[in-house]
């Protein structure tokens, strides 16, 4: 098993992208990290207060619902470094589905508690997440203005661009999920693969999981 670390953990939450080291040090001093989940463990039930966030450090979770008969409907999975109810940090709410362990995972975690208890100790935490979520905000007008008018197509290859400049290689990891990446460019996941196809057979990226090569 890779060796784990606590720091790129936080780091890697979408939540917390753009906070300098000395604030994700922090945060990483209230995290759990690594804890054993069993499979066929539920991590939360509908109706339940949503009091964490979640990052899968190893393992797979499923998200699930259940019908008026009471059927199990899987929504999505959880897969390696995935992250979960990020919303759990600032608002108070109830989960309104099911979360199960499908294989044994190793999962990480930060209480809403611990970090609103961190953020009253330290003001400066506090300062440094929202100037990060004014840059956010400020990135997503740019996104918009950028993206708005592009096709699914070129939406999609603008953003394997961007993505590439920014890590500095053509070469990556997506930082998102499919899901989340549809979501990001507004777009249903079924079209996101269609387009990861045309792009393939195009010859612009090679692709394997989520490592893409920009050609």
């Amino acid at each position: 098993m890779e060796n784990h670390s606590a720091f790129e953990c936080v780091r890697s939450a979408p939540i917390f992208v753009g906070l300098d080291d000395e604030t994700i040090n922090k945060l990483t001093t209230i995290s759990t990290h690594q804890e054993n989940i069993p499979a066929g463990t539920t991590l939360y039930s509908a109706g339940s207060d949503v009091d964490r966030l979640l990052v899968v450090d190893q393992g797979r979770i499923k998200i699930y619902r259940l019908d008026e008969d009471g059927q199990e409907q899987i929504l999505y999975f959880l897969d390696k470094h995935a992250v979960d109810s990020e919303a759990a940090l600032f608002t108070d709410s109830t989960h309104q589905n099911f979360a199960e362990t499908v294989e044994d995972s190793l999962v990480c975690s930060i209480r809403k508690s611990d970090f609103h208890e961190l953020l009253s100790k330290t003001p400066s935490l506090a300062v440094s997440i929202i100037n990060a979520f004014g840059d956010r905000l400020t990135d997503l007008e740019n996104r918009s203005a950028r993206y708005g008018t592009l096709t699914a197509h070129d939406r999609l290859a603008q953003y394997l661009e961007d993505t590439a400049g920014r890590v500095g290689s053509r070469y990556f990891r997506l930082p998102l999920s499919k899901r989340d990446l549809a979501n990001w460019l507004s777009i249903t996941p079924e079209t996101l693969s269609r387009q990861f196809t045309k792009l393939i057979q195009e010859d612009m990226i090679s692709m394997s999981g989520r490592m893409i090569q920009l050609l």
